[in-house]
């Protein structure tokens, strides 16, 4: 019998190569640490974007509390920008950040001379604006106030979006070295026209780099302040016999005041002499040749279609009203007028008092100074528009003019702030 043999074998157990395991620790490791640093990334984003978001807020709160502080003193205490005028215009210096987050101002006048502006905006936070609580809280102060006061003496009121209220083409100036010029919309300056004045501003663009100082671009709308008053004539036109068109070339007439439904021409040599009182105007005033007007204590108020014409070498010299009514005004055109008044001689030397066109536009093309010996001029148009090498001279020696300054503008307006400062 045979005996066979019984060989015993033995099978190692089998292991995980090293190399395996570590590299499934290895993914575990940067598994564990990539949402870390995402979170570490995502936190830093965000708060980058906050500073950001912090800074946008507070520029608009500056800009508003500076432009509220301005506004308080140049519009006279009964016509002042609202507070809800003001926290608009903040609102509309944060642009798209208030379509990502709730964003809102609160607008305070001071009686001290001071503005206030606060904001506030919240937006989305970490893990459903759980961290921080209710979302990331953004909250700024602005406070303005008043250093120094200066009269208004222009204001351009054409507010069309795009529109220029005031412009200057060529070589022309307006000269009014310590009073404010202001566009409610574009101030444009083309060619090497120039500006000299206390303060130039715009609610729009501020075009060109002849300003003296720098112009303000984006200031806030001034308010027209004579934009409740009622411009009308004491009879209708039609009331009044119609006397044609009539040219004056020699002599002196002498016009009392009251309707006048002629159209005169005043040519030659000529002089129109204006009695003191309310002139009304149905039909135009033109000059010509070295035709004069004079005027002493008067109004002149030019219905539709009616305006005054001084062209080539004609010679104006006009004194506003000094008591009722028009007390302060010199030249005035109803609401209903859109024509434009036109200087283009430059011996214009005299328009004493306020020229108030709401509807239309003085447009002054004269060789050479215009206004330059009036004690004081205001100007509040449409447009006001310059051209060749016009010199528009604006005066503000009020106190010693016998024609008294109207409420609103000049003097009268409160003052404005130049320069203004932000306390916080």
């Amino acid at each position: 019998m045979k005996i066979g043999t019984h060989v015993m074998r033995t099978t190692k157990p089998q292991t995980v190569p090293a190399r395996r395991g570590q590299r499934g620790n290895l993914s575990l490791i940067v598994a564990g640490s990539v949402i870390p640093l995402a979170l570490l990334v995502a936190a830093g984003t965000e708060l980058a974007s906050l500073s950001s978001e912090r800074a946008l807020m507070q520029a608009a709160a500056d800009a508003a509390a500076l432009n509220g502080a301005q506004n308080l003193t140049v519009a006279g205490s009964s016509q002042r920008q609202s507070p809800a005028q003001v926290e608009n215009f903040a609102l509309a210096q944060v642009g798209e950040f208030a379509t990502r987050a709730t964003v809102s101002f609160t607008a305070t006048q001071g009686n001290d001379g001071t503005y206030t502006v606060e904001g506030l905006a919240i937006r989305s936070s970490f893990f459903g604006d759980l961290v921080p609580p209710g979302g990331f809280r953004i909250e700024v102060t602005a406070v303005a106030e008043a250093m120094q006061a200066q009269p208004i003496c222009v204001i351009g009121d054409d507010a069309t979006v795009g529109g220029t209220a005031i412009s200057a083409t060529h070589s022309s100036s307006i000269v009014a070295p310590n009073c404010i010029i202001h566009a409610n919309s574009n101030f444009n300056l083309l060619q090497s026209a120039t500006v000299t004045a206390g303060n130039p501003r715009a609610t729009g663009a501020a075009n060109g780099t002849g300003f003296s100082p720098a112009a303000q671009a984006g200031a806030m709308r001034l308010a027209d302040p004579f934009r409740t008053r009622t411009i009308a004539p004491p009879v209708p036109c039609t009331s009044v016999a119609d006397g044609g068109a009539e040219t004056i070339a020699t002599g002196t007439r002498t016009l009392a005041p009251g309707m006048h439904r002629t159209e005169y021409t005043i040519s030659g040599t000529a002089t129109l002499q204006l009695q003191q009182g309310e002139h009304y105007f149905c039909k135009g005033l033109r000059l010509s040749g070295q035709g004069r007007l004079e005027g002493e204590d008067v109004l002149l108020m030019f219905m539709p279609g009616a305006v005054l014409n001084a062209g080539q070498n004609s010679y104006v010299s006009l004194s506003g009203r000094r008591t009722g009514d028009w007390a302060g005004f010199v030249i005035v055109a109803t609401r209903g007028n859109y024509a434009n008044t036109t200087i283009a001689s430059s011996n214009v030397d005299r328009l004493l008092g306020t020229i108030y066109l709401p509807m239309s536009r003085l447009i002054v093309s004269a060789p050479g100074n215009v206004a330059e010996t009036s004690q004081w001029s205001v100007v509040v148009a449409r447009n006001v528009n310059l051209s060749q090498q016009a010199r528009l001279t604006i005066n503000t020696d009020y106190e010693g003019s016998p024609v008294p300054v109207p409420l609103g503008v000049g003097n009268q307006a409160g003052g404005t702030v130049v320069p203004l400062r932000l306390r916080r």
